[in-house]
């Protein structure tokens, strides 16, 4: 396994197959330092160029078969209908490659189920239950981001969400948000509200490069990916856990992201 990993993680500055070393404590230190400032956790090149150029190969082979999605949701992820403030609506629209479309070799689908990985991001969370989803197809999703494209401001449905940038747009495609800055009624605020409308003084913008590992608290921040301009498509996996065991998504979420639920 650590032989592996050594294709696809950059092993000397991310010792992950070794966590009680010295270099994984001080690596983990300033994993957990980031989070406490803003709830964001960047790793620049956390996997291999060799990795890089091999997934992009493998999403380039199944272009023909991603998925098409675009809606208009809240951003608040909540119920917001007794809100005095009519709530808006933001736009999100993607292509998508399915985990059960990875074949058996494929180096993304390695990384994903490494038991070393996941006891990594279990440290990096500081949480005693972490578990790789089971779900065939939305486990670790590869999301396409062409001319256009954005995810609106949003908040996640949980913290601790992994993600992996594969290709970095030229243009666009910028990674926004606001640390902490949800409200903890249901009441939407005008603070929320600066935000969307891009006159918050909080806002922070990343502009992240290829290979670079996310781990981001999304649920306290509301956040967005600006729209990708014409140039280059911004390529990202999204990995998915649990705190159970044997985690499947439900079919609704399934036909929403893939228009099947098998």
């Amino acid at each position: 396994m650590k032989g592996d990993l050594s294709q696809i993680i950059n092993l000397e500055r991310y010792p992950v197959t070794n966590l009680a070393s010295k270099a994984s404590e001080r690596m983990l230190t300033g994993c957990h330092n980031q989070i406490e400032e803003n709830g964001l956790c960047l790793l620049p090149n956390f996997v291999t160029d060799k990795f890089l150029n091999e997934v992009i190969d493998e999403v380039k082979t199944l272009a023909n078969q991603t998925y098409r999605a675009e809606h208009w949701r809240s951003p608040f992820g909540r119920d917001t209908l007794k809100s005095k403030i009519n709530p808006l609506k933001t736009r999100a629209s993607m292509d998508s490659i399915s985990y059960d479309l990875l074949g058996a070799e494929s180096k993304m689908r390695q990384l994903y189920e490494s038991e070393y990985f996941t006891e990594f991001l279990r440290k990096v969370l500081k949480t005693e239950l972490l578990f790789k989803c089971i779900d065939p197809m939305i486990s670790c999703i590869i999301a396409i981001c062409r001319e256009g494209d954005e995810l609106g401001w949003h908040y996640d449905p949980n913290d601790g969400v992994v993600t992996l940038l594969l290709q970095k747009s030229l243009d666009g495609g910028n990674f926004e948000f606001a640390p902490n800055i949800r409200n903890s009624e249901k009441e939407v605020t005008e603070e929320e509200l600066s935000v969307i409308r891009n006159e918050g003084e909080n806002t922070i913008s990343i502009s992240q490069s290829a290979g670079t590992l996310s781990v981001f608290n999304g649920f306290k921040a509301l956040h967005r990916v600006t729209p990708v301009g014409p140039k280059q498509e911004r390529v990202v996996v999204i990995l998915s856990y649990a705190n159970t065991p044997d985690y499947i998504f439900s079919d609704k979420i399934r036909q929403s992201f893939f228009g099947r639920s098998n």
